[in-house]
């Protein structure tokens, strides 16, 4: 099988969202954030996700890549990364203006959510904050080097379960990451114990750690999330 990389278009998010709802069921915290969610209920949640995403992308620095196998076109690979990124004093008002409160569907573990992604949003505003660090002023010159704290962040890299250990992750790590240090850009993900080699392979190194103790949640342990930061031109381990 041959695979490439392409940009993701708002025609693909059937596909995403589906792939998302399977790429996550057996993590050990994601998989109970709907535990008594309906199938169709998890779908429209996350298609209507990815259609805010895309929507907003303008206001937001976000970019989607895609893998897919070319003799088929079938997606198999997706990946949201945030770069430095320019707003007029209009679009900063525009952006100000986003609706960031989170509804959830019928069956929802929402405490597990709040959580989580309340943790999440903490650690990455303490360690790159989008207002200070993703933000570049406007340039003239579209090749102009971003200031050196500026951040890429990895929000999401999702591999379909049947296509995983193809180096699917590898392919949508690499192109992002040399986008990053040409802007002399720091690389920021959270990453779960299964992905944390991958990361750590490509010069990601940890920077803190979200804890949640899953027994309180329908879990059996205290499961976490590493944070890990990449420096510009981090070399890359066999």
């Amino acid at each position: 099988m041959v695979f490439e990389v392409v940009a993701a278009e708002p025609s693909d998010i059937p596909a995403i969202a589906s792939m998302h709802i399977a790429a996550f069921k057996e993590d050990p915290i994601m998989g109970h954030l709907m535990p008594k969610a309906t199938y169709q209920d998890q779908y429209d949640y996350f298609a209507n996700f990815y259609r805010k995403s895309f929507a907003e992308k303008q206001l937001t620095g976000s970019v989607f890549r895609k893998v897919v196998e070319t003799e088929t076109g079938k997606l198999v690979g997706f990946s949201k990364w945030k770069y430095a990124y320019s707003l007029t004093p209009e679009q900063q008002a525009e952006k100000k203006k986003l609706d960031t409160k989170r509804t959830y569907p019928e069956g929802t573990n929402v405490a597990l959510y709040e959580q989580f992604f309340g943790e999440l949003d903490n650690l990455r505003k303490k360690n790159c904050d989008e207002y200070k660090d993703y933000c570049k002023p406007p340039s003239r010159h579209r090749f102009a080097m971003a200031p050196a704290n500026c951040y890429t962040v990895l929000h999401l890299l999702i591999i379909d379960p049947a296509y995983q250990r193809k180096g699917l992750g590898t392919m949508l790590i690499r192109e992002s990451l040399a986008a990053a240090d040409r802007d002399n850009a720091r690389a920021y993900v959270e990453a779960s114990p299964k992905g944390l080699g991958l990361y750590k392979k490509y010069g990601w190194k940890e920077c803190d750690e979200i804890v949640v103790d899953m027994r309180h949640h329908g879990g059996t342990r205290v499961c976490s999330e590493m944070c890990l930061m990449r420096e510009p031109g981090a070399s890359t381990t066999s």
